[in-house]
């Protein structure tokens, strides 16, 4: 986080006067009076940039994305803590690891911003606590608020710490308070040299059976083999709500992970303040920031989604919106955050406007900015293969489609060439994880790896069964790259889990060689087994639609068609009518299938996450810390804990 422009002498405080000043150089209690000279009043929020809707319009109908919902709705405002006049960030009972790196908000509303006066202290155990060093920055986002930032401040050692603001402005005095929790990284045992971190998006229960279903077989209720994340050494359950919502995102489920703090939909790597533009919430710092920080450890990114997109951007990113691809990409090249290796889709936004299919504004060519900095490029799975064939580079960069890489029962098996269109050679995520690993096994003080099967989430939204399971093996694969390269070694954790719940269920079978549409759905003793088949033995089924496949439930869904039959090519399930706003059946998808009424919001053309807790399983030094429910901020905090990370406090 050290290196960000912070807006310069004209937002920082001229004014500032100590009220108590302790040891280190920092200060214990501080007292700012409105803007100051030459500070910046409201700012105007910054536009919109990143990705459009996926679908060209049909007649009076429009695609709609399936993160659509993450934007909240009109009249909902900032919810991450308690509301009133004063409000204090990082939230109360925020968890922070000793010597991580955050910024410390004030926000007071309904005052005069040029004459109100904040006072902050900080108490520790032992009394008052230095860590609001340098001048805050100091802004008015509306017309009566006052905002005070102090940036990349640390908590030095564990305890309680508890922050008190005071504010008075037009003879009023209102207060605020806050308790943070400050922990050490503690470990028992052997210390993990390397984490290798998988992430399925969306993987809930009944993606990891659906797969095993699949993938291995059943005979008479007993499955053939179990997945690769079936044979691990510790089982756990993770609670996925965010800080203002029980319903939660990619981006701040991520984030949470990659932070131990709560956020809000749509964000990472922030705390959701009053701040209009989505770049300048304050920060927390990331894994990958501390990692690199505190003990100069190599860092990977392997996805199926572009690098831009929620889970691979909450890697290193800070932005209160997911879609800030192109100030994403700006932050990635920062040298404190960028990866060694970075792979998977995305590459709209690396190319300069002029070049096809990019998305910039601007004539960058950031595939030239990596190479400048080190970077080898690999654009398909022929090139991947010879760039780590031999002796692998010292980073490296996989750019394998404009978009997210087309999922894997479309890039592998099928192959239609008007599905794939450019890409025809794009990688599979083992591919992509093998090579991040022959890269990354040579770093001399270990590694920090994400692998992100992307598109288990992108198909259980269009309610694509087939597609996601499918996804669910190829990830559950790559699992398997890493446990062989860790075998026999005993400094490597490996963690596995979701970000959040999806919709589907595995209801029964669909029989399609007793009935069409509803009536071949078969539940209890009706189901029966699937006759999925493997002839060539490479754990995915060799047609997708058998006479008696998997019957697909959906627990939230909007107004679509359903033959309960797979889809030869991907379709959204529904449609934005243009004269309504409302979501309509899709007419190509499963034309003259029976209508299935929707339960949710009428705007809504994709099914979208729900709030039930998704499974983490893990293996190697400090796995033992997961065999229980976390909180997903927790997950952070066990893998500082098997890391044993001790972070420098110092200035």
């Amino acid at each position: 986080m050290q290196d960000r422009n912070t807006g310069g002498e004209a937002e920082r405080g001229l004014s500032r006067r100590s009220l108590f000043r302790a040891g280190g150089g920092g200060l214990a209690a501080a007292a700012v009076v409105g803007l100051g000279e030459g500070s910046a009043s409201a700012r105007p929020a910054s536009g919109t940039t990143g990705v459009t809707g996926p679908a060209a319009p049909l007649g009076p109908l429009k695609a709609a994305g399936p993160h659509a919902a993450v934007e909240r709705s009109a009249g909902h405002g900032v919810r991450g803590a308690a509301g009133g006049p004063v409000r204090i960030l990082p939230i109360d009972n925020a968890k922070f690891l000793a010597g991580a790196l955050f910024d410390l908000r004030v926000e007071a509303s309904q005052v005069d911003p040029a004459t109100a006066r904040i006072e902050i202290s900080v108490d520790g155990q032992d009394g008052p606590e230095p860590i609001l060093h340098h001048d805050p920055v100091r802004t008015s986002s509306a017309k009566d608020s006052l905002e005070v930032t102090y940036q990349q401040v640390t908590y030095p050692a564990p305890g309680e710490y508890t922050v008190r603001v005071t504010v008075t402005s037009n003879g009023k005095v209102t207060t605020g308070e806050v308790v943070h929790e400050v922990v050490a990284a503690r470990r028992h045992g052997r210390r993990a040299r390397n984490v290798i971190f998988f992430l399925g998006d969306g993987m809930g229960s009944a993606a990891i059976t659906g797969a095993r279903l699949l993938s291995k077989g059943m005979t008479q209720g007993k499955y053939h083999g179990l997945l690769e994340m079936d044979r691990m050494e510790a089982r756990g359950i993770v609670g996925t709500s965010g800080a203002d919502s029980i319903a939660t995102d990619s981006a701040n489920s991520m984030s949470a992970y990659m932070t131990g703090h709560k956020t809000s939909v749509n964000a990472m790597g922030v705390y959701e303040s009053n701040e209009p533009d989505p770049n300048k919430h304050p920060r927390v710092e990331s894994m990958a920031e501390i990692l690199k920080r505190a003990r100069q450890m190599a860092i990977g990114v392997v996805t199926t989604a572009e690098i831009q997109d929620a889970t691979p951007a909450a890697v290193w990113a800070h932005t209160r919106r997911r879609s800030e691809y192109l100030e994403i990409m700006d932050q990635v090249l920062v040298p404190t955050r960028t990866p060694d290796v970075l792979m998977g889709g995305g590459l709209a936004s690396l190319l300069p406007k002029s070049q096809k299919g990019s998305k910039r504004k601007d004539e960058r060519d950031l595939v030239n900015e990596f190479r400048q900095q080190g970077f080898a490029v690999a654009t398909t799975a022929k090139e991947l293969a010879a760039t780590t064939a031999g002796s692998p580079p010292d980073k490296l960069l996989g750019q394998f489609h404009t978009g997210n890489l087309n999922v894997y029962l479309d890039r592998q098996q099928i192959k239609k060439p008007e599905v794939l269109g450019d890409w025809q050679d794009q990688p599979t995520l083992t591919d992509m994880t093998a090579a991040a690993l022959a890269v990354l096994e040579h770093k001399p003080n270990g590694f920090f790896l994400m692998v992100e099967g992307a598109s288990i989430d992108k198909q259980e939204h269009p309610l694509d069964g087939p597609r996601a399971l499918y996804d669910t093996i190829e990830f559950d694969q790559a699992i398997g790259v890493a446990k062989r390269w860790a075998e026999g070694r005993d400094d490597t954790l490996i963690v596995v889990t979701a970000d959040h719940n999806h919709s589907m269920s595995i209801v029964g079978t669909h029989d399609r060689r007793k009935n069409q549409g509803r009536p071949a759905n078969g539940i209890y003793g009706d189901a029966g087994f699937p006759t999925y088949t493997d002839a060539d033995g490479d754990g995915f089924p060799d047609d997708p639609n058998p006479e008696v496949g998997l019957f697909f439930g959906w627990s939230n869904h909007p107004d679509h068609t359903d033959g309960f039959t797979h889809n030869p090519v991907p379709v959204q399930p529904s449609l934005i009518d243009t004269a309504t706003g409302n979501a309509v059946p899709n007419p190509q998808h499963q034309p003259g299938a029976e209508l299935q009424n929707g339960n949710l919001p009428l705007h809504e053309t994709n099914c979208v996450h729900t709030v039930d807790d998704v499974s983490i399983v893990a293996s190697g030094p400090g796995s033992d810390g997961f065999n229980r429910f976390l909180d997903n901020t927790e997950v952070y905090f066990e893998i500082m804990n098997a890391l044993g990370l001790e972070v420098p406090t110092g200035e």
